[in-house]
């Protein structure tokens, strides 16, 4: 990768943005693997018929009507 390389430059950008320091070769190694995170960030949300979805189950602590605790 070259220095004047876009995916160098997003890198450079995202790691200011949040504050936090990083050499050259971090910078660089961060750039060889930010392509394929990019494009599986974009995939959760490539799929507009889950948009809406819940994404994640949800634990209901009341147990309906048919539990006999008591036993």
């Amino acid at each position: 990768m070259s220095e004047t390389d876009p995916v160098i430059d997003t890198v450079r950008a995202l790691l200011a943005a949040a504050h936090l320091p990083a050499s050259d070769a971090e910078i660089e190694a961060y750039a060889i693997g930010y392509p394929g995170l990019r494009a599986g960030v974009e995939a959760l949300y490539a799929a507009p018929e889950v948009r809406y979805l819940d994404p994640a189950l949800r634990f209901q602590a009341d147990p309906g009507p048919a539990a006999d605790w008591a036993g």
